[in-house]
């Protein structure tokens, strides 16, 4: 069905950097919206969903879903630095519209983003939402074949060394996934501690710990129970609890969605997690 928002152009490093606005208007706080690999805007399926039900609560907020340098396919040639520098852009134009509170909120790899902007003191946010704050690791070996993805990690980390980052890797050497995509954004997200692997099951807890502090403002963990690109033997309870247990400032809201797969399809697993995220604003 069609809809509309309030598309809102702001400087930024990124050409034709737009934000688009759905939910309440005139709202006086605002959530900024970070999708996943391939996501951009209109493309997570619980947002607009979430937009009317923050707008029924009456906690004022509307949502702003960010077009950044990795949206859509830019993702396999840009970084988490680039995604930090967009997003900051984007606060300023807020603080500038005299938004009040702002909450960024990233699904799937928006995630990273989040623990990323965590640290950052000229732009900061008063709070953070991640939801499917799953390992790209961890998920690609779920539809890779071993070998491919063994081999892939060591062309592209020897690719980083040699200074050719930027070069792009061919289809093939990626298993026909992720493709277009620079040795750098593969070694970053596949590698163990690249510079995206904050989410990963098997990292120690010394470096879960340093991440989740990061956090000084409020942080909601929103683990999707069902999701698809989570390996069986990764206990997603015990995952989001420890980072609870770990992090100072993640909030006692978080936990699983029931029911819910990556992007939070069901309509029942929808209605829980707008209600924790609400609950949650209510707090922040």
């Amino acid at each position: 069905m069609p809809y509309t928002c309030t598309v809102h152009p702001f400087d930024s490093p990124t050409q034709g950097s737009c934000a688009y606005e759905i939910g309440q208007p005139n709202a006086r706080n605002a959530i900024i919206f970070v999708g996943g690999l391939g996501d951009g805007p209109h493309t997570v399926p619980f947002v607009r969903p979430l937009a009317e039900h923050l707008a029924a609560a009456s906690l004022d907020y509307s949502i702003f879903e960010i077009r950044i340098r990795s949206s859509f396919t830019g993702f396999g040639y840009s970084s988490l630095a680039n995604d930090v520098e967009d997003i900051s852009c984007l606060v300023a134009y807020l603080r500038e519209l005299g938004k009040h509170k702002i909450v960024l909120m990233g699904h799937s790899t928006g995630s990273q983003d989040c623990i990323e902007y965590a640290t950052n003191k000229e732009h900061p946010v008063d709070g953070f939402i991640l939801q499917g704050p799953v390992s790209d690791r961890e998920g690609a070996a779920n539809f890779l074949d071993a070998d491919v993805l063994r081999k892939s990690v060591e062309l592209a980390s020897t690719m980083v060394a040699e200074g050719k980052g930027q070069w792009m890797l061919r289809p093939e050497q990626v298993g026909h996934c992720f493709d277009p995509i620079n040795a750098y954004r593969w070694h970053s997200l596949i590698s163990k501690g690249g510079d995206d692997d904050y989410f990963s099951s098997d990292l120690d807890e010394e470096t879960v710990s340093k991440f989740w502090n990061r956090f000084e403002k409020p942080a909601l963990a929103l683990y999707s129970a069902e999701d698809e690109h989570v390996p069986a033997s990764v206990d997603r309870q015990a995952l989001v609890d420890s980072w609870k247990r770990l992090g100072a400032n993640v909030h006692p809201l978080s936990g699983l969605i029931p029911g819910a797969n990556h992007t939070v399809k069901q309509p029942a697993a929808q209605q829980w997690m707008n209600d924790r995220v609400a609950r949650f604003l209510a707090d922040v």
